[in-house]
């Protein structure tokens, strides 16, 4: 597991939003794994953005693998799952063209108390949440289909994992999602 390098790809849940960076989940991992974890989540971003991005880290980081996490600003935003995958796809497709492994993070859920809806203008929160259970399941069968490794942070998440504001994990949600990762990296 030495020569393994990883890109972790994302929007806030990613980059940690509201805990420190030694508290996010992929400094987490680095302490306690011997791979490379490359932080390269963005608050706010799309899978739209993280597409943008990617050549530039395949280029700069020259991963082996990549965990793509991202979607719950698209369904924020009301875009349609065809566009949300069609991005998820082509990231996929252009990481295998490169030989690096790319693997599919599963975002974690939106919790009804608590989620503040002000950056949202175009869903209502009820059905931001249905769209986010609805886009797990296409995800994980994309993955499936594809046979792309999947890393499920929306399975099992608890709401003492949450923050206050109902989206972004607190310190133990990171903890939750560094375990997480680590079994799936075990096993490899």
């Amino acid at each position: 597991m030495k020569d393994i390098k990883v890109v972790c790809l994302g929007d806030s849940l990613t980059m940690a939003h509201g805990v420190t960076p030694e508290q996010s989940w992929v400094e987490l991992i680095n302490q306690k794994l011997s791979p490379e974890f490359i932080n390269r989540g963005l608050s706010g971003d799309t899978t739209g953005g993280m597409l943008a991005r990617l050549h530039e880290y395949i280029m700069h980081d020259q991963p082996t693998h990549v965990i793509i996490m991202g979607g719950t600003n698209d369904l924020c935003f009301d875009l349609p799952f065809n566009l949300i995958l069609s991005n998820i796809h082509a990231m996929t497709r252009q990481l295998k063209y490169q030989g690096i492994i790319p693997i599919i993070g599963i975002p974690t859920p939106i919790l009804q108390d608590g989620f503040d809806l002000a950056s949202c203008d175009f869903i209502s929160n009820n059905l931001l949440i249905y769209r986010l259970k609805q886009y797990t399941n296409l995800l994980i069968n994309y993955a499936a289909k594809n046979e792309f490794g999947i890393i499920d942070f929306y399975a099992n998440f608890k709401e003492h994992m949450m923050s206050d504001d109902g989206v972004h994990p607190n310190e133990k949600g990171h903890v939750y999602m560094s375990e997480t990762l680590i079994k799936y990296f075990s096993k490899l």
